[in-house]
């Protein structure tokens, strides 16, 4: 029997070790972390705690509520805040991407908390509402965000729930009006929350004026359900169940008139409305900001969840042994071809999608009163693409890992589960992913000029032979600058086809008919177009956003960097090579040179897997999954599928696991 001897990661295998080289894992980190240093260091610091020991055969009610008190003890870290949004968001992301380390049910509880519920409240509240404010850090007032309804997900604006003033009791009255209006799929609702963001048309004098939000107590201080609300428990889903989903239901519930968050619009205590912002649809994108760095939040717990996730494969990897050329189990997987190419571009994904997520974030951060359209219309593109695109990488990393690591990769224990289904959630959460890449597409056509339709028009009509050169896609497909440009052409390409495909579509459509030939084409006729050019977009961004770090990064990290961002491109030109070589783009030699050094980079990125995965910086003790440690050691024992020790379960009693059936 192959004996693994403790600590697991200092002796490994040989067949392991030998592969390895040598890789300044300390920079790698501080790169990757790029800011707010001392919270990650204190949230690390605090998974010490063995409350956040993973738990797996739980009652749905004791999931839940271990769930709330790990959030509890995040909270009571104090090392960042809801106000931070004010002066340093990007410490709030920082907390989801570190909380998204160890649980996804609880990043999801605090997403709401401080993002949905707490930054709504700060952003669109006044002076009125700070008594709230002050209390979200603490979960003295836990809330959630009740924008979403049965039949109105992606489509909101076009919600039914009613806010209808009362000038006679100076009140609003919260209503319900069918099924479909329902509130759903609320985070923290069912169980904990005792206040809820609700967004409902506001009437007042017979007059629609759009959405717009309210501060509505759905519990009482006892915590009972308040007269005229309906709070139904969504129950078990397919993952996340330390998360409290709820229905809500409001029966003429009456609010006082200081409910309304009265940050763009006010109604007098006779009913009379004004608002800073004159279109009922504006009034809605502004009201549904925290949508916005919501996505930046999806995407940086994800980003935690996609880093042990890879760390547990890529270390099992490396010391599960295989057939070899002697015919014994002398080989650590790892070292074949299958596993690498079905691993390594996943890795190099992580690391170009967090850098490229670093860029995104600063920009969110950086925004002033005096932004430029442009600069405005860029966070948005980049908080869209990035929650698309690093949500993706997440779930391709749980499935493929799940799937590389073998029966290992089925036990609870072993988290994958977890992550694939919690995975699934970040596709949905704050936009479907589909939508929001026709969201990212819709908003660059607005950038592009005619003269550059008419000139793209013009210049598609070369033959495939002499593509290359009019485009400029010649050369080595292996060089930065060759990687770089083909990127660029894909996205040009794609929009300008788009625009134009578009524009010709709709030419000699009459102006009353034009928003339901744009519907036409647009849903119906060019999706495929539409989600290609947003995914050019992002990719491209995301090798900018390298060849930025690369610059900037120290010496010693500079060669594995351009050597993970080569990986990073050529993989995304392996997706999409189909493409390229049917518009002429890229010659069959070039293609073969794409396939041939995507292997080779497999291999040799797949020698410093593991140097590549410490670079991420998680420490031991958050990494309890078997197959990350000493995968043979927990074997040696009746351990009913768990990984708490006998310490463990008497300092939390409470949170023991169900004995086996």
């Amino acid at each position: 029997m192959l004996r693994m001897q403790r600590p697991f990661l200092a002796l490994r295998s040989a067949h392991a070790v030998k592969y390895l080289r040598a890789l300044n894992t300390k920079a790698l980190t501080r790169l990757l972390d790029h800011d707010n240093y001392a919270t990650r260091d204190g949230l690390k610091e605090l998974f010490k705690d063995p409350l956040f020991t993973p738990r797996y055969n739980l009652a749905l009610s004791t999931e839940r509520e271990l769930a709330l008190q790990r959030l509890q003890k995040v909270c009571d870290s104090k090392l960042f805040s809801v106000k931070d949004f004010r002066t340093n968001p990007s410490n709030i992301f920082t907390a989801h991407e570190v909380v998204g380390l160890v649980d996804g049910s609880t990043a999801t509880k605090l997403t709401v908390q401080f993002n949905l519920f707490g930054g709504t409240v700060l952003k669109l509240g006044t002076a009125r509402h700070n008594e709230v404010v002050e209390s979200i850090d603490s979960l003295d007032k836990i809330g959630c965000f009740a924008l979403t309804e049965l039949g109105y997900g992606n489509n909101a604006v076009e919600m039914l729930t009613t806010s209808t003033y009362d000038p006679a009791t100076k009140e609003f009255v919260i209503n319900t009006p069918t099924t479909t209006a329902q509130k759903y799929w609320i985070t923290n609702s069912a169980v904990h929350a005792r206040y809820a963001v609700v967004f409902a048309r506001l009437i007042t004098k017979g007059v629609d004026e759009g959405i717009h939000g309210f501060l509505v107590p759905i519990r009482n201080v006892d915590h009972s359900v308040r007269k005229g609300v309906r709070i139904w428990d969504m129950g078990h889903k397919i993952g996340a169940n330390g998360v409290d989903n709820g229905a809500l239901w409001f029966d003429h519930v009456r609010v006082p008139r200081e409910a309304l968050l009265d940050q763009i619009s006010q109604v007098a205590e006779d009913g009379t409305f004004t608002s800073t912002v004159s279109k009922r649809r504006d009034r809605f994108l502004v009201l549904a900001d925290q949508l916005l760095s919501g996505r930046l939040c999806i995407a940086s717990m994800c980003l935690g969840s996609q880093k042990v996730a890879m760390i547990n494969a890529i270390r099992y990897s490396s010391t599960r042994l295989c057939v070899g050329k002697t015919g014994k189990s002398d080989t650590p997987i790892l070292r074949y071809q299958l596993q690498q190419r079905a691993l390594i571009p996943l890795l190099a994904n992580i690391y170009a999608l967090n850098i490229g997520l670093n860029h995104a974030k600063d920009k969110y951060a950086a925004q002033h009163q005096g932004m430029s359209a442009e600069e405005k219309l860029e966070v948005l593109l980049l908080c869209c693409i990035f929650k698309t695109m690093v949500t993706w990488n997440n779930e391709q990393t749980a499935t493929i890992g799940r799937e590389r690591c073998g029966g290992q990769g089925y036990l609870s224990a072993n988290s994958f589960g977890e992550f694939i289904t919690w995975s699934h959630a970040g596709l949905t959460a704050e936009g479907d992913n589909r939508v929001l890449m026709q969201k990212v597409s819709k908003e660059l056509m607005t950038t592009v000029k005619l003269s550059e339709v008419k000139k793209f028009a013009a210049l598609s009509r070369t033959p495939l032979a002499l593509r290359p050169l009019v485009f400029g896609t010649t050369g080595n497909p292996t060089s930065q600058s060759v990687q770089t440009t083909l990127l660029k052409v894909r996205e040009k390409f794609l929009l300008h086809s788009l625009s134009l495909n578009v524009g010709l579509k709709l030419r000699n459509v009459p102006k009353e008919q034009k928003g339901e030939a744009m519907f036409q084409t647009w849903m119906m006729e060019e999706s495929d177009l539409v989600q290609h050019t947003a995914h050019a977009y992002g990719e491209r961004v995301v090798n900018d956003a390298m060849l930025q770090a690369i610059k900037s990064a120290d010496p010693d990290i500079q060669g594995v960097l351009e050597s993970l961002r080569s990986l990073y491109c050529l993989s995304r030109f392996e997706t999409w090579m189909g493409w390229y070589l049917s518009e002429g783009l890229m010659s069959p030699s070039q293609a073969q040179a794409i396939t041939k050094r995507s292997r080779e980079l497999c291999a040799e990125l797949g020698s410093q897997a593991i140097e590549l995965v410490n670079g991420f910086g998680v420490p031991e003790h958050v990494l309890r999954s078997p197959i990350a440690r000493d995968w043979v050691a927990f074997n040696e024992r009746d351990t009913q599928g768990e990984v708490l020790s006998d310490a463990e379960r008497q300092q939390y009693p409470e949170f023991v696991p169900l004995p086996p059936q």
